[in-house]
């Protein structure tokens, strides 16, 4: 956000990433989560209560859905192209380590190796 969106006012660095944090949580109802304070990465959290009778299987693709567009937005922050390791360390600092089976997706690796590429 500092290289690319911020730039020059790099000193007011906490006080926008504080009024972003707010307006994402007043008006879609997302948490903003530092998940690494050396780095400064952050996810979104929804904030919203769970509608009764969401069936699990909206809620998976919803959370594949969700990752895709965290992975796609890696790659756009990286010029539209990133090689296959950075987009893996990147996935391990937000604790989804491909070569275990994750709680949600699943195998990660081939989630993302053969779906998502599937799906272009």
């Amino acid at each position: 956000i500092l290289k690319k969106v911020i730039r020059e006012y790099k000193d007011v660095y906490s006080e926008i990433v504080n009024r972003a944090g707010r307006t994402l949580q007043q008006v879609f109802g997302l948490q903003m989560v530092e998940i690494d304070t050396k780095h400064h990465i952050y996810i979104l959290t929804s904030s919203l209560p769970r509608v009764e009778g969401e069936n699990l299987k909206q809620d998976v693709q919803t959370a594949k859905l969700g990752l895709l567009i965290v992975i796609l937005s890696f790659i756009f922050m990286k010029g539209n192209s990133a090689k296959d390791s950075a987009v893996w360390e990147f996935l391990r600092r937000l604790r989804v380590q491909p070569g275990e089976k994750h709680e949600v997706f699943g195998d990660v690796k081939k989630l993302v190796t053969e779906e998502f590429v599937r799906q272009k």
